[in-house]
């Protein structure tokens, strides 16, 4: 079976899972209790952890907030930005290509009586900022744009979108959940204010992810306890998971330019061999800046689903935490792809362990897949 499936999840590296497991049976100490050796112990693996994702993402350690994963930081930024400013800036816009952790919160906000306006992509993907314009007024708080598509790969101008939305008073959240590892990246630099991070995505442990919140902003807290997170994520931080994130985060950032090198050449390779035997093919957002490492595949006129076909390669029609609904991408639907298209594309997504062999062998799966069902 070859993998193909990385933007969905990455295996732990070795030296990742034995921290981990040294942690599990060394470092057990509880980190709230620094009267005890052991929890002292515990809590310099979380410092130099939150030391090495700040480092890794380009932020201050004092702005880097353990959470349970991406989702849960998605959930703390926007419900704690609404929950505090709702009765004055009611208004919240996220583009149609966000993935669901972004959607459903920003969707229970309005049972509260928030007003959430989702912001139109071309057919490239690439949000519309002129909608964004139009849609910016005083009672906008927040404005929420992925910056690296999970399904398609496509890269968003974040920093213009930042300088839109910091004119008009709101702040902006960023899932960069897909970046890191892959490209070069500042959340300084992008000027956002918040930003979500998942260890699971850049070959860390399941379970953790990390929120970037701007030094000086104010967050009501998702959960509510010992006040652990400086208050903003209460409960005993898990102190494993922490330490294999904040390592697969420095080999992320150290490898960055090597990674993204070897994905750019591997995706290279996989599309013009697709697309030699397969002509008709479209490659969503192929004509947009995009993540190195993620091709999105459509083929008109296929009778019945493609990913079905690929008996020896692990591939997904997009989002994996979508996949549950068993619904078409949202995501190709915002671009304008018919629901019978959308339900008919794959989504292959390659990583650092994939060799020029895997692909050679993915895309004979895809062009012997496709002539089945074109037949």
């Amino acid at each position: 079976m070859i993998y193909a499936d990385y933007n969905a999840t990455t295996p732990c590296l070795p030296e990742v899972a034995d921290l981990v497991r040294d942690c599990l049976c060394e470092t057990y100490g509880n980190p709230s209790n620094r009267a005890s050796l052991m929890g002292r112990k515990a809590r310099a693996a979380i410092d130099t952890a939150r030391e090495q994702v700040a480092r890794a993402v380009g932020a201050s350690p004092d702005e880097i907030i353990f959470t349970s994963g991406a989702t849960e930081a998605c959930n703390t930024a926007i419900l704690g930005v609404m929950e505090r400013l709702l009765p004055t800036r009611p208004r919240i816009l996220t583009s149609a290509v966000e993935h669901p952790a972004v959607c459903m919160p920003a969707e229970a906000c309005t049972h509260a009586g928030a007003d959430w306006i989702e912001l139109p992509v071309d057919s490239q993907g690439r949000l519309d900022l002129n909608a964004l314009k139009s849609s910016l007024n005083d009672k906008t708080a927040l404005v929420c744009v992925m910056a690296a598509n999970n399904e398609t790969g496509v890269l968003q101008d974040i920093r213009e979108v930042v300088r839109l939305s910091h004119a008009a008073g709101a702040l902006v959240f960023c899932d960069m959940t897909q970046m890191l590892g892959k490209i070069p990246f500042s959340v300084h630099s992008e000027g956002v204010d918040f930003a979500c991070f998942s260890a699971h995505k850049c070959y860390g442990p399941k379970g953790v992810g990390a929120l970037y919140k701007r030094r000086g902003l104010a967050l009501s807290p998702l959960i509510r306890g010992g006040g652990q997170e400086n208050g903003l994520r209460s409960g005993t931080e898990n102190v494993p998971g922490i330490a294999g994130f904040g390592l697969a985060a420095d080999l992320a950032a150290r490898e960055v330019n090597a990674r993204r090198a070897h994905l750019q050449r591997l995706t290279r390779l996989l599309e013009s061999e697709v697309r030699r035997h397969l002509p008709n093919v479209i490659i969503q957002s192929g004509a947009a800046d995009r993540l190195p490492g993620t091709s999105m595949f459509t083929l008109p006129g296929l009778n019945g689903k493609w990913l079905a076909q690929l008996s020896d390669v692990t591939a997904s029609s997009g989002s994996a935490c979508a996949s549950l609904q068993e619904k078409p991408s949202h995501v190709l639907r915002a671009m304008g792809v018919n629901e019978t298209l959308a339900a008919r594309s794959l989504r292959i997504s390659l990583g650092t362990p994939t060799t020029e062999a895997d692909i050679r062998h993915i895309a004979k799966r895809l062009i012997e897949g496709a002539q089945r069902l074109q037949s």
